[in-house]
């Protein structure tokens, strides 16, 4: 009679121990499929703002395209002259830190107040180079990654770049080499489009009519970008 009490005991035993185990195991699934969540997403109970600080990339740069098209204006040319520009980009990233891009710009110049009251006042055209077209081939890198909040539901995510390399500065007087430098902030929209705002130092020999000397000078741009291929 004792051994069938002990049996029972045991059997019991076994019992609450399958059934607390299954009990587990569901716990468990529904904890993993609660994991299963779209992407920038804080599951329930999770605060955004701990998701946000422990996030990887939201978006891959890895062999991706990226193609903008922008506008410019020269702070540091003539004091004669204004100098905007249309700017076109093309950017294939090789990973999330670097990048190779080709581009142009397209220049408008005209004379501001000073040049044209040298003309109104003295009747002379100011001895000025200005650029037609320009061209430039740049190697960029990426220095740190981070995310703004511009309202308590969304994220924006940046890039601060570092570009350099070398150009080609088409002026009114000829054509001539320029070392380039760019630096500025990207901010990436979603997955497949961006918007670049920097500034950009050219410094080449400016050739005017009557003399020549070393310019640098600091361009401003703001470019609208679209990406494309790779792995989102």
């Amino acid at each position: 009679m004792k051994r069938i009490k002990f049996s029972g005991v045991i059997l019991s035993c076994l019992m609450v121990s399958s059934a607390w185990a299954g009990s587990s195991d569901s716990s468990l699934e529904s904890q993993l499929q609660g994991l299963d969540i779209p992407e920038n997403q804080a599951p329930a109970g999770v605060n955004r703002e701990k998701l946000y600080s422990v996030q990887n990339r939201y978006n891959s740069l890895k062999n991706r395209s990226e193609v903008s098209l922008g506008g410019s204006y020269n702070f540091g040319g003539s004091g004669y002259l204004s100098m905007t520009q249309v700017d076109l980009h093309y950017r294939f990233h090789l990973n999330d830190r670097w990048d190779l891009g080709v581009g142009g710009s397209y220049a408008f110049n005209s004379l501001n107040t000073s040049g044209k009251l040298l003309v109104q006042q003295n009747g002379l055209m100011p001895d000025v180079a200005y650029p037609k077209y320009k061209a430039n081939v740049l190697v960029g890198y990426n220095t740190f990654y981070g995310k703004i909040r511009f309202s308590m539901d969304s994220v924006t995510y940046f890039d601060q770049y570092v570009a350099i390399g070398p150009g080609i500065e088409s002026l009114n007087t000829g054509s001539t080499l320029a070392g380039i430098a760019d630096v500025g902030f990207v901010f990436w929209m979603d997955k497949w489009g961006s918007l670049r705002i920097g500034l950009q130092n050219e410094l080449f020999t400016e050739k005017r009519v009557l003399s020549s000397s070393s310019t640098d000078q600091v361009v401003g741009h703001v470019d609208l970008g679209v990406m494309f291929g790779g792995k989102r």
